[in-house]
């Protein structure tokens, strides 16, 4: 094999595994984003959450008045 071809054949290789790298670091971005707005979607539902509780609780007390 030629050095020509043999420097060839090792570039196909390294663009085609970075390629493949490169798709599963997207991937990977593409989840920790969508775990990243899980969790604030979870924290922004506790804390209505604790609200709601609280003023049921407020209710309650006034309405035992």
């Amino acid at each position: 094999m030629s050095k020509t071809l043999k420097f060839a054949s090792l570039s196909a290789a390294a663009i085609l595994t970075a390629s493949m790298f490169g798709g599963c670091t997207t991937d990977q971005t593409a989840r920790d984003m969508a775990q990243q707005a899980l969790d604030t979607a979870n924290s922004a539902q506790s804390c209505c959450n604790a609200n709601t509780e609280r003023l049921d609780r407020m209710y309650q007390k006034i309405m035992g008045k």
